[in-house]
């Protein structure tokens, strides 16, 4: 038994089976798809939507490469899984870069939103890129304070010191501020989505530009679905309707699994694939071209 459901001998077995082989699927799957996506989106021209889609890539692949594969492993271990410093890592690294990607999500579809709502009116990319460094950065010190907590904690019951009053305070404020703004971004972006398909199929007329972003806004509206998830299980944990364990589910489950969901939506509903093959191709022309060249070049030489 790896991680202690609390279901019984038998039960735990099996829920650890298969969970680890459903966050190794999604370690494969974010570990492969989302290079193809940055990569794809570094042959576009640079917007900030396309800029705001390599972010996402780039979390992604964190998120999984290290929390994912530590999940699989202690999903298929035999150690017991216990909530200490060593776990509070890939945690900490799941928190973080789950919520980077999830306010880029938001942010995406803010400002497509806007762009769609007040065409002409542009939010600035220095603007976005701002925000979103200060996100990122403020998250991290509030998981960042969690880790330190829980060092602190580790370090008082080495000396046997068991009194941990004083960091209660902290540590609830803590979690309670990065609860709120991690909802708050959640419930932000799946209202941009919506407001602006919305806006979209009532009051533009139906034209090819307004399918193209029509399919575009139905995306990232499809991005947000874990993020919905994410806020029913915060409620359903907080209220303690369910007998769920708040920390795995969103501090690694749903993380992880956004990070294998997002390449999917992005490859099946955009033209990675055709922008991957279409790089290939000049790259194999301006190859060619160029061997093509050095070997004509001596001969060009001669006749002069």
């Amino acid at each position: 038994m790896a991680f202690p459901f609390k279901a019984g001998p038998t039960y735990d077995t099996v829920l650890n089976y298969c969970f680890g082989v459903f966050m190794l699927a999604c370690v494969l799957i974010s570990t492969t798809l989302n290079p193809l996506v940055f990569y794809s989106y570094t042959k576009k021209r640079k917007t900030i939507q396309n800029c705001l889609f390599k972010v996402v890539a780039v979390s992604d692949f964190i998120t999984t490469l290290i929390p994912g594969t530590f999940m699989t492993y202690v999903f298929f271990s035999n150690v017991k899984f216990t909530y200490n410093f060593k776990t509070e890592i890939p945690e900490f690294l799941a928190c973080t870069f789950g919520c980077i990607s999830q306010v880029t999500t938001t942010l995406m579809a803010l400002t497509r939103m806007v762009s769609i709502i007040k065409p002409f009116f542009r939010i600035k990319f220095k603007v976005v890129l701002a925000y979103l460094i200060f996100y990122a950065l403020y998250m991290a010190a509030g998981n960042g304070a969690s880790l330190v907590v829980v060092a602190v904690k580790e370090a008082r019951m080495a000396r046997n010191v068991t009194d941990n009053s004083d960091l209660v305070g902290v540590e609830t404020l803590n979690k309670f501020i990065c609860f709120v703004m991690n909802m708050a971004h959640c419930i932000l972006g799946v209202v941009c989505s919506f407001v602006a398909v919305g806006y979209l199929q009532v009051i533009i007329g139906k034209t090819a530009e307004q399918a193209r972003k029509l399919k575009s806004l139905n995306t990232i509206l499809i991005m947000n679905i874990p993020y919905i998830i994410s806020i029913i299980s915060n409620f359903l944990a907080f209220y303690k309707v369910l007998a769920i364990d708040f920390k795995l589910v969103n501090h690694y489950i749903i993380p992880i699994l956004t990070s294998a969901f997002n390449p999917c939506v992005i490859v099946v509903r955009t033209n990675v694939i055709k922008t991957i093959k279409v790089a290939v191709q000049e790259g194999k022309s301006r190859v060619t071209t160029g061997a093509l060249i050095t070997t004509l070049s001596p001969a060009s030489k001669t006749v002069q």
